[in-house]
């Protein structure tokens, strides 16, 4: 239970204790002691910069330290977060060992599902860059646009990622309901992948 602590009597005796101070040193002279305020000045010089100013120090040094592992810890968070986003996305891509017929199997295993048969069908071409290997290859065949566009649902879901880089889809005038597609199915081979 808190009590209520009367302040009078302490602040009328710091009072008494000034006003003794102030007579005397009116009365007696501020020579006379000043040999002992100048000692008490450098005590009181002396316990602040040998007590209280290297902890300062250390203290400024140690927060400088703390805010310094802080702003690493932030950084080592939003790198992890990249580093798995990226992660996962290398994940969706084909093996470096699957590099040699990948694409070429890919696509004709989703043109077999789908019941297509290209007129054209171009050997994958590589190029590398930034240690990613782009492959790409080049089709052409007379579709229907339900069969095209159940293809290009296939193609655009397939696991590992593929997709279409450019699509020409053109009217054939001479059968009906009949459509030239020419088409170009890319996909991107990480050299180096990331646990």
């Amino acid at each position: 239970m808190a009590q209520n602590i009367d302040l009078k009597p302490y602040v009328a005796l710091i009072q008494a204790e000034l006003d003794l101070v102030v007579s005397t040193l009116r009365e007696k002279g501020a020579k006379r002691f000043g040999k002992a305020l100048g000692i008490a000045g450098a005590a009181i010089a002396l316990t602040y910069l040998g007590l209280y100013a290297p902890p300062k120090k250390k203290s400024a040094r140690l927060q400088s330290e703390i805010n310094a592992a802080r702003t690493l810890s932030e950084f080592a968070v939003q790198y992890k977060d990249l580093r798995d986003q990226l992660a996962s996305s290398y994940a969706q891509l084909p093996l470096m060992s699957d590099k040699e017929m990948f694409l070429s199997n890919a696509v004709i295993d989703s043109l077999k599902a789908e019941g297509l048969t290209p007129e054209v069908f171009q050997p994958v071409r590589e190029q590398e860059q930034a240690g990613l290997i782009f492959q790409a290859s080049n089709i052409a065949m007379p579709v229907r646009f339900s069969e095209f566009y159940s293809w290009l649902i296939r193609l655009e879901g397939a696991k590992p990622l593929m997709h279409l880089q450019s699509v020409d889809l053109t009217k054939k005038s001479d059968a009906v309901g009949m459509n030239a597609v020419q088409a170009e199915i890319v996909t991107v081979i990480p050299k180096r992948r990331f646990n």
